[in-house]
C-alpha cells in the first residue's frame, strides 16, 4: 500500500501523537520484524484458525531454479515449486507473547510496538485493505481487571482523538474471521464477544481486543505466579492514513488537524 511522500510526515505525526495521547515514553516501542518460524505460527494457532488468511515466505525448489534461470520460465500463480520457508507476521502483538515465553514479572506492564504484518485477504482490496500493513498496538498484561481496564481507557483515548479530529466515527461488536465457525475458539468467540472496532464509513481503523488467559497460559506467561490476561489496542495505520485522505483531502489539512490534538 503506497504512502506517497506528502502523506509520510503525517503517518510519523499520527504515530508520534497516538503514542503522546497513550503515554507511551518516545523510546518504548519495539519495532518487529515481520517473519515467523513454523514452530511459532504453529504455536501461536494461527494456522489452526485463519488458514485462508495465512502468508508464507518461500523460495523455488533448488531442482526447478535452472527453468528461471537458463530457460526464462515466468513465475506466476500456476508455479508450484516452492518451499514455504517462513510464516509471514498477522499480527504485531504476537511477537510480544513470543519474546515473553516463560517469563514471570511483578507487575502489570503495557508494551508499544510496530510491525508490518501480512494477510492473505479473501476480501477485495482497496484503499483500506491491503495483503501488508502496518499494525500499530498497546499490548495489555497482568490481571482480568487490567486488560479490561486498558481496553476502556482505549476506547476513551480513541474517542476522544477523534471527537479533536473532528471525524465521525462508530463502534462496533466485531469477530475474528475464523475459517472454521464450528471450532471451539471460534464458539468461544460468538458467546463471549472479545472484540470491538473503531469504524469509519465502513472500514475498521481500530481495534480493541481480548485475549483473556489463552496467550499467558499458552506461552507460560505470569505476573506474580499467575498466569496473564492480556489486551491489545491496535491501530491500522495506512488505514488512518486512507482516512485523512477521504476526510480532510490533503496532507496538509491532517497534519494542521492532528498537530491540534491535545
Amino acid at each position: 500500500m503506497l504512502i506517497e511522500k506528502e502523506w509520510r510526515e503525517v503517518k510519523q505525526t499520527l504515530e508520534t501523537t497516538l503514542d503522546r495521547v497513550f503515554g507511551i515514553a518516545a523510546d518504548a516501542t519495539s519495532e518487529f520484524d515481520s517473519v515467523l518460524t513454523h514452530d511459532q505460527i504453529n504455536a501461536l494457532g494461527y494456522v489452526r484458525n485463519f488458514p485462508h488468511l495465512t502468508c508464507v515466505m518461500c523460495s523455488i525448489e533448488p531442482e526447478e531454479l535452472q527453468n528461471f534461470s537458463k530457460h526464462g520460465a515466468p513465475l506466476n500463480s500456476l508455479f508450484r515449486g516452492l518451499v514455504a520457508d517462513y510464516a509471514l507476521l498477522p499480527a504485531t502483538c504476537y511477537k510480544v507473547y513470543l519474546g515473553l515465553i516463560g517469563q514471570d514479572f511483578t507487575a502489570e506492564r503495557i508494551e508499544s510496538c510496530i510491525a508490518r504484518c501480512f494477510r492473505h485477504e479473501d476480501k477485495a482490496l482497496d484503499e483500506y485493505r491491503a495483503v501488508n500493513f502496518t499494525m500499530k498496538e498497546y499490548v495489555y498484561l497482568g490481571t482480568p481487571e487490567g486488560a479490561q481496564g486498558h481496553l476502556t481507557n482505549g476506547y476513551a483515548k480513541l474517542a476522544s482523538i477523534f471527537d479533536q479530529l473532528q471525524i465521525p466515527i462508530g463502534c462496533e461488536v466485531a469477530t475474528d474471521p475464523f475459517f472454521d465457525a464450528s471450532s471451539s475458539v471460534a464458539k468461544l468467540s460468538a458467546l463471549m464477544p472479545t472484540k470491538r472496532e473503531m469504524v469509519f464509513n465502513t472500514h475498521a481503523v481500530s481495534s480493541m481486543n481480548y485475549h483473556r488467559n489463552y496467550f499467558g497460559e499458552k506461552f507460560d506467561i505470569k505476573c506474580n505466579a499467575v498466569s496473564v490476561h492480556t489486551s491489545c489496542v491496535a491501530f491500522g495505520i495506512e488505514r488512518w492514513i486512507a482516512m485523512f485522505k477521504e476526510h480532510f483531502g490533503t496532507s496538509g489539512e491532517a497534519l494542521a488537524a492532528l498537530r491540534r490534538v491535545a
